[in-house]
């Protein structure tokens, strides 16, 4: 059992008795959560280490409960809805932009944020043509086969 001034000589000598927050808790539950849904876990393992996320007191325990799982379950692929978005920015960066050319081309706050409106345009397009290629290739390569059909041939034999 611990004392309460064992906690920071533990800690000195690189033990980690430092409490955890509710916050990474629950970041290991998602992502034990993610691990299910993607089969990486069955459904007592989830269990078990969901109980264990609960009950930890210290960063290294939550960090043994997910050591074994590959990093980044829990990022999000890209969607239409984020290409929208790209596009959407693109536009206003246009508006802005001709709107300061037309009203007001003298003035120096105008001219600083006609410059972050250009910078946008070069550099959004670029983005927004990679999220449009990635979000199509998921679309094409996440379709599946109807039961018993054959596999597809790439080259014909």
């Amino acid at each position: 059992m611990t004392e309460p001034g064992d906690e920071i000589a533990q800690d000195a000598a690189g033990g980690d008795l430092l409490h955890d927050s509710p916050v990474a808790r629950e970041q290991v539950i998602r992502t034990l959560r993610a691990a299910l849904t993607q089969g990486r876990l069955t459904e007592d393992e989830h269990d078990a280490r969901a109980a264990q996320a609960s009950a930890s007191r210290s960063h290294a325990e939550l960090a043994a409960l997910t050591a074994d799982l590959p990093a980044g379950l829990l990022a999000r692929p890209p969607a239409a809805r984020d290409v929208w978005a790209g596009v959407c920015v693109i536009i206003a960066a246009v508006s802005v932009l001709a709107a300061i050319v037309l009203l007001s081309p003298d003035n120096y706050l105008a001219f600083a944020l006609g410059l972050f409106a250009a910078a946008t345009l070069i550099v959004a397009p670029g983005i927004t043509v990679g999220l449009m290629v990635d979000v199509r290739h998921r679309k094409r390569s996440g379709r599946r086969l109807p039961p018993g059909s054959p596999e597809p041939t790439r080259y014909p034999v």
